[in-house]
Parts: C-alpha cells; structure tokens; sequence
C-alpha cells in the first residue's frame, strides 16, 4: 500500500512526456521552447523567403524547405530541451542530497553535544552526591 502512495507521489512529480520533465521546470522548459522556436522560425521563414526568391524557387518548393526545416527543428529541440531538464534534475538530485547529507551531519553532531553536556552534568550530579554523602559523614 505504502509503495502505491510512493509512486504515485513520484508521478506527481513529473508531467507525462517523454523523459518525464519535472513539472517545477515545465514552465521554463515551455517559455524557453516557445520563444527558441520562434526565433528560429522568424530566422528561416525570412531567409528561406529571400534565397528563394533570388534564386527564382517557385513558392511551394520554398514552403516545402521551411516545412521541413521547422519540423527537424522542433523534434531536435524537444530532445534538447528534455536532456536539459533531466541533467538539471541530476545537478539538482545531487546538490538536495549534499545539503540533506549536511543538514544529517550537523543535527549528528549537536546530538553528540547534547549527549556531551548530558554526561557532564550526570557527572556534576554524582559529584555532588558524593560530596553531600562526605558532608553528611
């Protein structure tokens, strides 16, 4: 029952696409594709259009090329952009674990204070103990 709960946790934690994007970073991952695409699709549409028209291509042939270009774009993007969000994920897996590992180490060692200060004061305590036994004979 507790594995179903884990997984689905896990789930929620990314959105159904190929690779799984985290979902924190399927707004950056989106806004950057957006306007990466539309860089370049202004960059081609426009060049495409000037090299066709100087050297004489008839119009479909030059949307043809646009089409293409754009469509090998968008799938070479998608895949970047996913390898970008799963090694982010990776700096991220590993930068949560050392801090995590340091948070343990510091509460470890402030356990071993406490303990520390604990047996100082027991040993203060069997002192004044003794003491009071010493007073009292």
């Amino acid at each position: 029952m507790e594995e179903t709960h884990l997984d689905s946790e896990q789930e929620d934690k990314y959105v159904a696409f190929p690779g799984g994007i985290p979902k924190k970073w399927l707004d950056p991952a989106f806004y950057s594709f957006v306007v990466t695409f539309i860089g370049y699709a202004s960059w081609i549409i426009f060049g495409e259009i000037l090299a066709g028209r100087k050297a004489d291509i008839p119009p479909l042939e030059t949307a043809e090329s646009i089409v293409t270009h754009l469509a090998a774009f968008t799938v070479l993007l998608t895949i970047i952009t996913i390898v970008f969000c799963k090694g982010l994920e990776r700096v991220m897996y590993y930068l949560d674990a050392k801090r995590i590992a340091d948070q343990l180490k510091q509460r470890a060692e402030q356990a071993e204070q406490r303990a520390e200060q604990e047996r100082q004061r027991a040993e203060q305590a069997e002192q004044l103990l003794e003491q009071a036994k010493k007073n009292k004979s």
